[in-house]
């Protein structure tokens, strides 16, 4: 077994998938302080981004994750954040921000690399630190960091960061302009990690959801219904057919349950959204989520109040016609 100083394993050789056992565990049991707790949704949600998440900081800046110990904590997340339910959205599409359709939870792999590119830029700026040291003076020798050429005896964490050194020289086509690279994401205390990692971050197409649903002015459970139904994703009964045979609206019993149908189509929905929009002055009809989401965006006549209060009424009602 490893030595361990401050919580991390010290070792000779290459860490094994239990060697980070005390990361998974101080994570779980993190997780199971607050199971117990009547948490909603979105605190949930913040727990995992801001305080869980730091869990991993140290260890994410001293080692390469495998992908194992990586898949483990990704299944203590979502099982969380589910409460242990089926996720109606993909993990792979949380890890995105809230403008790109996510939910803002960092991505484990690439918040890893980007710490470890800080790792990387104080072995180049040659900071003072006994480790720092020893690498430039048994691994470097003398020489820049970009000639740097890792070897088959390294360890994983000295091949990432050579991994990481070619995958910039690579991209920017030159050390120098690698190094560079590195210089504009840096201040006067250092590489800053969010540069970083908003390079090396997987990217998706930008959402126009967040205008009208993420807003600090609009509760955050009507924002995450909202959000569900952008990405049509709400357990309707068009969506459960294979599971039930009652498949009508809820509210009319006339027709098949779609998220278009009960939300807009509806004759109890429609008579809803004539008073949301006499009492706001809305003259355009609603028909779709993401056409009011569109219009949203470019309406910007009357006040910011009223601006406001449209994107809470769409909220409030999506969620009041889901949980009626």
């Amino acid at each position: 077994m490893p030595v361990r100083y401050l919580g991390i394993p010290l070792a000779i050789q290459h860490l094994s998938v239990t060697d980070y056992s005390p990361l998974v565990n101080r994570i779980a049991n993190c997780i199971s302080k607050w199971t117990a707790k009547s948490l909603s949704f979105a605190g949930r949600l913040e727990l995992i981004g801001s305080i869980i998440q730091g869990v991993e900081c140290f260890w994410l800046q001293c080692f390469p994750l495998p992908a194992e110990v990586v898949d483990k904590i990704h299944r203590l997340y979502r099982n969380f954040l589910w409460n242990s339910k089926r996720a109606p959205v993909v993990w792979e599409e949380i890890y995105h921000p809230k403008e790109e359709g996510g939910l803002g939870i960092r991505h484990i792999q690439s918040w890893n690399v980007a710490l470890l590119a800080r790792v990387l830029w104080k072995i180049h700026r040659k900071a003072d630190t006994l480790w720092l040291k020893w690498v430039n003076g048994v691994y470097l020798r003398g020489t820049s960091v970009s000639d740097w050429q890792s070897k088959k005896g390294d360890s994983p964490l000295l091949r990432r960061l050579a991994d990481i050194q070619d995958r910039l020289i690579a991209a920017f086509g030159t050390s120098e302009a690698a190094v560079q690279c590195m210089t504009d994401w840096s201040n006067a205390k250092g590489l800053e990690t969010s540069k970083a990692y908003e390079y090396f971050r997987p990217k998706l197409t930008r959402q126009l959801w967040k205008a009208a649903t993420w807003k600090a002015f609009i509760p955050p459970k009507y924002s995450f219904i909202l959000w569900l139904g952008l990405r049509g994703r709400l357990a309707t009964r068009n969506r459960l057919a294979f599971l039930q045979e009652e498949h009508s609206c809820s509210f009319c019993i006339n027709t098949l349950e779609s998220a278009g149908h009960l939300f807009f189509a509806c004759p109890f929905s429609v008579h809803v959204w004539t008073h949301i929009r006499q009492w706001l002055g809305i003259t355009r009809r609603m028909s779709t989520l993401a056409n009011t989401v569109k219009w949203l965006k470019k309406e910007k006549t009357g006040s910011s109040v009223q601006n406001k209060a449209r994107a809470i009424a769409l909220a409030c009602t999506i969620y009041s016609l889901w949980e009626h």
